[in-house]
């Protein structure tokens, strides 16, 4: 899209306020806009909300840039609902809350006033307004844009999921349509020309990109490591993954790498469990040039959905095609008055209200019967995201297999809320085959070559498909059939179990690294036992510390000598101990930090 284009869409949503069309008159009364705070108060299950005192401020910020073209989006959204719903319009609401993470939330009390029918987006108070990747001007949009895909096509269908979403992880095609079409306007909002100048420079400074991959990289080797206990990438992993999610929510998806493979370490997928190899595979971009997806993988995978709707948004094609006035009209506005930014979304908006499509592929098929002439365009774009392959309309079979458990979140590194395995047997990857008794590498290649198929039966005619593993997908087929789905309330309620996951191996990694630092106390430095047990106890910790944190594990091996051994050596020799004496002071401290090194290096 143009610069001139940009400011022509920009000059429309600063007017929007004060825009002239035929809209409702309670629309036109309306502030774009409005911030709320809570009161701490319900009625029943409804939260009872009041506006903010610093609602103006916020919502300055919101009025420019992307955030500001899509408050001129819902406004309009919300005309078109009224005159084909009779829906009561509503101003765009944002609460500033107490609650960590971004959410679409429907029905409130405005003070005494009944907001039962309206939605509001709910950010965390104290996230970043701009100025960085996953800001509040990145996930205000994200969120709207769930806001306006529900008040349009009603709730979705659920999934056969059970793992909680993220950019790389494959779920299935109604979150990845969910989860992809609200997460390509974090990207329009990156790449808006009017963006707040915070949110404009990150994309001029190559540290997040490079801290990013630096990041990905090393927990790749810790994880690829025959040795790895204590970790620092999988041992911090809730500190660092969210902050290079939004990172990878533009660079990943703008290159389209989540539809290719990342590469894993064969021994990864040979081992008796596979569950680092499925780790890797859910969380890492490929390579450009690497292997492709399945079609029915990518459409299952939310950064892939996020890169289709971002090439269509972007398309100079789909912009330009303008439909007739009395399209135009269902919005309350004209065709002069749309500036081509913005005319592909209302396409989009009034696809998704009229077929309520709750896939990425739905929204295509929809979009094609309703205006054939863009057929072509929408073609193009499903083969340049898909990697030249066809989108796959195979039947989903959706398998649980209770041999091979798997946290309910990505964050759960270590299995302390494990769920069964489930997945699409027409979206396998090679680490959901694997998983299965009695397949082997060798048998889940030859499988995925035989992929789609309409039953499982129809495995039949592979090599080494056996009766017994036939029956045993089977069985799993039918405990998919008898289980209940609901990743993200299963996930939610299980993350205080997680998060104490870490702290638990912490503490005994801990332990484990102090406990032979007590004898390298006793018999270098020939201390007590209670001052060895204490020495060794802050050595370990330390180490540990400062190799999680940031530090090179060479580097934090270090920290406790200089931190703790120095200052002990110079006090030795400031009350005249003897050279023999200090040096082995010195070495007692280094000698106790070898084992927490030993435990936060990858190795082999």
């Amino acid at each position: 899209m143009t610069p001139r284009a940009w400011r022509r869409f920009g000059r429309v949503a600063v007017a929007a306020g004060l825009a002239v069309v035929a809209q409702p008159p309670a629309l036109l009364a309306q502030p774009p806009l409005v911030v709320l705070a809570e009161t701490g108060e319900s009625r029943g299950p409804v939260a009872v909300l009041k506006t903010h005192p610093d609602g103006a401020r916020v919502a300055s910020v919101f009025a420019r840039g992307f955030p500001g073209r899509m408050l001129r989006l819902y406004q309009l959204e919300q005309a078109y609902l009224a005159r084909r719903t009779g829906a009561r319009p509503e101003p765009a609401y944002l609460l500033l809350s107490s609650r960590q993470g971004g959410f679409p939330v429907f029905g409130f009390w405005l003070g005494a006033e009944d907001k039962r029918h309206a939605a509001y987006v709910d950010l965390y108070a104290r996230g970043s307004l701009t100025g960085r990747f996953g800001a509040m001007d990145q996930i205000f949009p994200h969120e709207l844009g769930h806001v306006i895909v529900r008040q349009l096509a009603g709730e979705p269908r659920r999934g056969g999921s059970r793992q909680m979403h993220a950019v790389g992880v494959r779920t299935d095609p109604m979150q990845a349509f969910s989860e992809g079409f609200a997460e390509h306007f974090q990207v329009m909002a990156l790449d808006d020309p009017d963006a707040d100048p915070a949110t404009a420079k990150l994309l001029t400074d190559p540290f997040w990109r490079q801290r990013a991959a630096r990041e990905l990289a090393g927990y790749r080797r810790e994880l690829s490591a025959r040795w790895a206990p204590a970790a620092s990438r999988r041992m911090t992993f809730p500190a660092w993954f969210s902050g290079n999610e939004g990172v990878l929510r533009y660079y990943a998806v703008k290159a389209d790498l989540f539809a290719r493979d990342p590469v894993l370490p064969d021994r990864l997928l040979r081992g008796p469990d596979p569950y680092a190899a499925y780790l890797l595979e859910n969380i890492l971009p490929g390579e450009p040039g690497g292997r492709p997806k399945s079609a029915a993988r990518m459409l299952s995978t939310e950064g892939v959905v996020a890169t289709l709707f971002w090439k269509w948004a972007t398309s100079a094609d789909l912009q330009n095609r303008f439909r007739d006035e009395g399209f135009y009209a269902q919005f309350g506005t004209t065709a002069a008055d749309v500036p081509p930014a913005l005319n592909v979304y209302l396409k989009l908006l009034h696809v998704i209200h009229e077929a309520k499509p709750d896939t990425a592929i739905g929204v295509a098929d929809a979009y094609r019967r309703a205006w054939p002439d863009e057929a072509p365009i929408i073609d193009r774009l499903l083969a340049d995201v898909l990697l030249g392959q066809a989108p796959s309309r195979a039947p989903e079979i959706w398998l649980t297999n209770a041999a091979f458990r798997v946290g309910t979140t990505m964050f759960d590194q270590w299995r302390a809320a494990p769920n069964a395995h489930a997945f699409d047997l027409n979206a396998a990857s090679l680490v959901d085959l694997v998983s299965v008794p009695g397949v082997d590498v060798a048998l889940a290649r030859r499988v995925l070559a035989r992929l789609p198929v309409d039953r499982v039966r129809d495995l039949r005619s592979v090599a080494g498909v056996t009766p017994e593993i036939e029956r045993r997908l089977e069985a799993m087929a039918a405990a998919t059939a008898a289980a209940s789905a609901d990743a993200e309330e299963e996930s939610i309620g299980r993350l205080p179990a997680v998060l104490w996951a870490y702290a638990r191996r912490a503490a005994v990694i801990w332990l484990l690294a102090a406990a032979p630092g007590i004898l390298a106390f006793r018999g270098l430095a020939g201390h007590r036992w209670t001052r060895s047990v204490l020495s060794a106890l802050a050595a370990a910790l330390v180490t540990l510390a400062a190799g999680w944190i940031t530090w090179p594990s060479v580097t934090a091996a270090a920290a406790s000598v200089v931190m703790f051994g120095v200052p002990g050596a110079l006090i030795a020799r400031w009350r005249r101990h003897p050279w023999p004496r200090t040096g082995r002071t010195l070495l007692a401290w280094l000698a106790a930090a070898v084992p927490a090194w030993l435990l936060l290096t990858p190795l082999f």
